[in-house]
């Protein structure tokens, strides 16, 4: 390299950073209010009541270090909410490292919120990848468990529903998928439900102090933004049926006269058009028995010997998947919805059409077989 082009390298890194040095002020992230999730409920005036957790670093009169608060603000709209929320904390309000957006009860069951959704969407910070869920009562209520979990309320659903979407449970939906959800189609699509759950205080130091934990085993069901119903433990486990790259289904049965826990460990689900018009689904599960925590551990309660399934036990297994499969047909069926994508089959076929898009789901004729083998 010439002794020109070293010095004009040089020249340029030294320009970069005084213009960098020039633009950065160490009191643009103190005069920021982190907003890590937000709440959205119903206000008693019809407008939106929003919840936001903020962390905010402290500055002046503040704590030194960084802290979370709570903020719930009323408004007519999303867009005022969030301009409230900046005037309430005194400082900008910035959504680019929300994780969760948490919808209330009283207001996802009772109101069309395709404005506060396409808000969100175009928002020009908020990711796209922004976990969307809804919860049991109102937002406000849970995002108020924060010392329960001696955590942010935040972190710690956004945490939950993502580390247990990749080991056992339908996908998480973040703010694009969902948004999509309601535009394609049938306009049909999900989001899981989460609540908290109190469990006993054994600490000695603090006795009245509330415990618990987040848990969503539930799914609300929303056609073009809209409440449809919701989907109880035993339907969203049909549901998880029909869902490809979902394992870790569980079922109990009794074998050599004691329950056993059978685990799904393969799954392969097939799904076609028939030439009468009617739709073919197969469902194929591999099981085992659950094993002990003994499993190195000698003596009788030992795993180490590889035991039969019984096959009176995997005829019991078929009988409860087939059982939870149709209960969700059933359901998607009576409510005219479709997280299966039915729809979806058929434009393949047919091509795209409006009498296609409003065709109830109970007019498609579904011919369902469950199987269950050992693995």
């Amino acid at each position: 390299m010439s002794n020109i082009k070293r010095v004009a390298i040089f020249l340029v890194i030294i320009v970069a950073g005084i213009v960098i040095g020039a633009s950065f002020k160490g009191s643009d992230v103190l005069d920021r209010a982190i907003i890590l999730g937000l709440g959205v409920d119903s206000a008693e005036d019809g407008g939106i009541m929003l919840t936001a957790e903020v962390v905010s670093p402290g500055n002046g009169t503040e704590q030194v270090g960084t802290f979370s608060k709570n903020v719930t603000v009323n408004a007519p709209t999303i867009a005022t909410a969030i301009q409230n929320v900046a005037e309430y904390t005194g400082k900008e309000a910035s959504l680019g490292q929300c994780v969760v957006i948490i919808f209330g009860q009283p207001y996802y069951e009772n109101v069309d919120f395709t404005d506060v959704i396409e808000y969100f969407i175009n928002h020009h910070s908020l990711k796209e990848s922004t976990v969307i869920c809804c919860c049991e009562g109102s937002a406000k209520d849970l995002f108020n468990n924060g010392d329960a979990l001696s955590q942010s309320v935040s972190l710690a659903v956004s945490t939950l529903m993502l580390d247990q979407a990749e080991k056992i449970a339908v996908d998480t939906n973040n703010l694009l998928t969902y948004a999509r959800s309601q535009t394609e189609l049938h306009c049909t699509g999900f989001l899981n439900k989460v609540k908290f759950v109190p469990s006993e205080n054994k600490d000695a130091q603090s006795p009245d102090k509330t415990q618990g934990f987040f848990s969503y085993r539930e799914y609300v069901v929303f056609r073009k933004n809209n409440y449809v119903c919701t989907l109880n433990e035993q339907e969203a486990q049909g549901m998880a049926l029909f869902v490809k790259g979902v394992l870790g289904e569980t079922f109990i049965a009794e074998m050599d006269g004691l329950k056993r826990t059978l685990q799904v460990s393969d799954k392969s689900v097939d799904q076609k058009l028939t030439d009468d018009g009617g739709l073919e689904i197969k469902i194929k599960l591999s099981v085992r028995l659950g094993k002990t925590d003994s499993e190195e551990v000698s003596g009788a309660i030992s795993t180490k010997k590889k035991k039969e399934i019984d096959p009176k036990v995997l005829e019991e297994v078929k009988k409860q998947a087939q059982a939870l499969a149709e209960q969700y047909l059933a359901k998607q069926a009576e409510y005219d919805f479709d997280l299966l994508q039915f729809h979806e089959a058929y434009r393949q076929k047919e091509g795209t059409n409006k009498a296609l898009a409003n065709k109830p789901t109970a007019d498609f004729p579904i011919k369902l077989t469950v199987e269950v083998e050992e693995n």
